[in-house]
């Protein structure tokens, strides 16, 4: 259970919806086909390695810091050795790296990407100013990377993959300055910034939508859904900021977090008018939620 909450298990599903939806509205497969395309299979097992490496990574860096402000963790309190941890981060990482190169050479480029992003974000990014930008940049390139399979790095930039990952960017921008104030002294007007940010990315959504969606029917109920989502989201999160308490913020940082996996399912549905492909990435919902109830998130 301990190297369950070294790798915050339940926010893996998010990772593997961004790769599925990456996927999803660039390719386009029909659901009866999917199991037969084993690229997918190495994307997933790259973006879980790199995303759970670099959770791991995380903590290792900041170990010292943990024994003071978070001394319950595996590491600090003695659970997990600090070696066997490294040790675990540096194999995750590999594991990412080279699942990616059995795809191919843009996705093997976007994994060393995402490499760099996560060890500057890791290891110094998180506590400047651009911290939040360091986290952006890896959940930009993780449904990057689920676009990458067949396609060299300049044809990245042609059709919806771009503008999902750029309002997926947005949204973790977001989420990133919100939980901010989650350990420490609260401050609302980060909060405030925070939750505009998630919803300019949901507005960036709406808009790649409404230019790329495969039918109107689809176009409606895309937009619908993000109307749903956001309102949902905006009421979690206006509590939190009236009350921010660091528990109150941290199940809302949680939330967000989860909510990724109907973020991805929407755009699935939006930009494919496939519900059979949306329902694939609304399944991760199952798990994660399951584990969350024992395993935190944040």
């Amino acid at each position: 259970m301990e190297w369950f909450r070294l790798v915050r298990l339940p926010t893996v599903f998010t990772a593997f919806s961004n790769i599925l939806c990456g996927y999803f509205v660039t390719k386009r497969p029909q659901v009866s086909g999917i199991l037969s395309q084993p690229e997918l299979g190495l994307l997933l097992l790259s973006s879980a390695g790199l995303y759970l490496g670099g959770m791991v990574l995380n903590d290792v860096f900041d170990a010292k810091l943990d024994m003071v402000e978070r001394p319950e963790r595996p590491i600090p309190s003695g659970r997990i050795s600090l070696k066997a941890a490294a040790s675990l981060g540096i194999l995750l990482m590999l594991t990412g790296i080279i699942s990616a190169a059995c795809v191919g050479m843009t996705a093997l480029l976007i994994a060393i990407m995402i490499t760099v992003s996560v060890l500057a974000y890791d290891s110094w990014l998180k506590n400047t100013p651009a911290g939040p930008l360091g986290m952006t940049a890896c959940r930009f390139l993780n449904l990057l990377l689920g676009t990458s399979a067949g396609l060299s790095l300049t044809a990245l930039t042609d059709g919806p993959g771009i503008w999902a990952a750029s309002g997926l960017g947005l949204y973790i921008l977001g989420v990133t300055w919100f939980s901010r104030s989650e350990s420490g002294n609260s401050h609302q007007t980060g909060m405030i910034a925070g939750l505009a940010l998630v919803l300019a990315g949901q507005g960036l959504d709406a808009w790649m939508i409404s230019r790329f969606g495969a039918t109107q029917s689809s176009i409606r109920g895309g937009c619908m859904g993000l109307l749903l989502l956001g309102l949902n989201l905006t009421m979690r999160a206006t509590n939190a900021i009236t009350h921010p308490r660091p528990i109150l913020i941290q199940k809302t940082v949680g939330l967000m977090l989860l909510s990724l996996i109907f973020l991805d399912a929407i755009l699935v549905f939006s930009l494919t008018a496939d519900a059979k492909l949306a329902v694939i990435v609304v399944l991760l919902i199952g798990p994660a939620s399951l584990l969350r109830r024992i395993i935190p998130m944040s």
